[in-house]
Order: C-alpha cells, then structure tokens, then sequence
C-alpha cells in the first residue's frame, strides 16, 4: 500500500469528523411533533427544521468525501470493498439529497403557509411530496443503497485493526439501519446518530494515525518504518 499523504490523511480525518458531528447534530436539532396540526407547522417552519436538515444534508457529503478518500489512508485495508463501499456511498447520497433537499426548503414553505393562514390542512401537501411516487422511490433507494456501502465498508475494515474494525463496525451498522430507524422513537433516532457519530470519530482517529505513520516513514533514515499495526 502506497504512504499517505498528508494532503489524504487531513481530508479523510476531517470529513469523517465533520459527518460524525454532523450526524448526530442533525437529530438532536430537529424539532418533532405531530406534524398534522398548527403545532407541528410550527415546528417545520422554524429555522431549526431547515439547519438540521441542512446539517443532515452536509454530513452524508462529507461521508462521500471521507469513503472516498479512506481508500488511500487506512492500512490493512481490503481495496476491493472499500471501493465498492466508496462507489455505494456516492451513489446512496446521490439518491437521497434530493429528497432531504425537499424536506428541507418545500416543507418549511408549506409549513408557513400553514401557520400564516391558520389552516393545518395546508399539511397534507407535505404527505402528498413525501409520498410522491418517483421521490419515495428515489429515497428508499438511496437508503437500500446506503444500508449496502455499510455492509461493504465493515468488510473493507475487518483486517485493518481492532480500532479500525470497530470504527467500521459502527459506522457501517449505522448506514445499515439509516431506514428504520426513521420508524423510531426521537430517542431512538438520536442514539443512532450517536452510533454514527462514534464510527466516524473512531475512524477520523485511524486516519489522523496513518498519517503520522506514514510522515514517520518519509522521514526514516532508512525508510524501513511501517504502516502495520498504525491503526491498532
């Protein structure tokens, strides 16, 4: 495997660091309510339902980014199903954004609507985008496909280390259950962007490890250093 570069070591720790937080910011902002009533208008016309979806948003995109680019950062990692993982990310967060940005910006409008004119039937056109039929599909798609680049990326992982292998674990169970755990209590969707979370921080630590390494072998008299065992 080829010695990091510091330029790929810093990519790859900060945006795994930037999805985790990101993942578990997302939730724990957004608002939640009935979402059939005035209250629940409310709650989607705020600025808190647009910056947590927002930051929803940002952290599947720096998950492509950091997938991406783990590929050339983590030792002892299988190439194959790391890039099938990369390939599978990017092409889940290509599926899902489009509906997020729906949910973010075209419901808020309706919401307001709602709360302006008092009048919470308003909200049946946020049922009637959510369940359109081309954008559920592209949704549950994306998340099918999200659910499969986890499988991939705990596979990738599984020879790469303790800390990387539970990184991968708890990274890749969290895409694994990104569908339902839309179908959970808040609590529940919380906890689960904090399994999200503690994959990527683990993983933004094997990173920032391979890169130390690997800087440690360019500077070698010898140049006999060695990546193996960077991320244990």
């Amino acid at each position: 495997m080829a010695v990091p570069r510091p330029s790929d070591r810093d990519v790859t720790a900060v945006a795994f660091a930037l999805a985790g937080a990101a993942f578990v910011v997302y939730p724990a902002l957004r608002p939640y309510s009935d979402e059939v009533t005035l209250a629940g208008a409310e709650a989607m016309s705020s600025t808190a339902w647009v910056l947590a979806h927002s930051v929803g948003m940002l952290a599947f995109m720096a998950l492509t980014v950091a997938v991406w680019s783990l590929r050339r950062t983590a030792p002892g990692l299988r190439q194959r199903p790391a890039a099938v993982a990369a390939v599978l990310t990017w092409l889940g967060v290509s599926l899902v954004l489009p509906y997020y940005g729906g949910e973010t910006f075209a419901l808020q409008v309706i919401a307001e609507r709602a709360v302006t004119e008092a009048d919470p039937g308003l909200l049946e056109l946020a049922g009637a985008f959510r369940y359109q039929p081309v954008a559920i599909t592209f949704f549950g798609a994306g998340l099918l496909v999200l659910a499969a680049a986890g499988v991939a990326l705990a596979a990738a992982l599984r020879d790469a280390g303790a800390l990387s292998r539970a990184g991968g674990l708890m990274a890749g169970l969290g895409l694994m259950l990104y569908l339902p755990q839309f179908f959970v209590a808040p609590a529940g969707r919380i906890g689960h962007g904090v399994l999200l979370a503690a994959g990527c921080a683990v993983l933004a630590v094997v990173a920032r490890r391979a890169g130390r390494a690997g800087t440690a072998r360019l500077g070698s008299p010898t140049g006999r250093s060695t990546l193996v065992g960077a991320a244990q």
